[in-house]
């Protein structure tokens, strides 16, 4: 029953803010969603992201996420976790590549929201293993009373669908979810995870891109 209703808040919410599947692989943990910076950031590289820059946000695919064993994660999930993040990451540089409508976007983002302040660097960190970069942000990033409701009411929603898909990766702190904004050039995704010659077309290249409310 609750994971019905989730699906349904979630497919609602996919179709609102335009997110759509990029890949019909299985494994691809990751849909998009066209999206622009909220402010001016610095990425370590130096490379500069003004305000209002095209990006393509990353969203999790709660359903294809492997789910933990009743006594949490092992090491088996974790490489297979590491293995599905290399190949959505492969897809999604093939699929920017053979898309002219996104030769404007100059950068992937994507939005940690997985622990708390303590477990923030851990998390800039093992993204950083992929290419992404927490950046610096240029302007003031206090947050409104409104954005801090708005905040917590995702993190109900998301320990939901968690509760749903995964009930063994519920944690107590859940609610208390710290955010950390990551960011890879455009550039940067297509040399690092882009295809081979003789490596074939990829799943979204052949033909299998589908799009949930994009």
């Amino acid at each position: 029953m609750l994971s019905k209703l989730m699906a349904t808040i979630d497919q609602s919410l996919r179709d609102r803010q335009h997110i759509f599947e990029y890949t019909s692989s299985a494994s691809c943990l990751f849909r998009l969603q066209r999206a622009a910076c909220r402010t001016a950031v610095m990425l370590p590289d130096g490379t500069y992201l003004p305000a209002g820059a095209p990006l393509l946000a990353l969203h999790v695919w709660n359903e294809h996420v492997p789910p933990f064993s009743p006594t949490g994660p092992t090491l088996a999930w974790a490489r297979r976790l590491a293995r599905e993040i290399d190949l959505s990451l492969r897809e999604l540089a093939s699929f920017v590549a053979s898309r002219k409508d996104f030769d404007d976007i100059v950068a992937i983002s994507g939005t940690l929201a997985f622990g708390s302040d303590d477990t923030a660097p851990l998390m800039a960190e093992l993204s950083a293993r992929y290419g992404f970069a927490a950046a610096r942000e240029q302007a003031s990033t206090s947050r409104t009373v409104a954005e801090r409701v708005h905040w917590f009411g995702e993190n109900v929603l998301i320990s939901l669908l968690v509760w749903s898909h995964n009930p063994a990766a519920l944690r107590s702190n859940t609610l208390g979810r710290t955010r950390v904004a990551v960011y890879m050039p455009r550039a940067a995704l297509i040399a690092r995870f882009g295809r081979s010659p003789d490596q074939g077309p990829s799943r979204s290249q052949a033909g299998g891109q589908t799009a949930a409310g994009g």
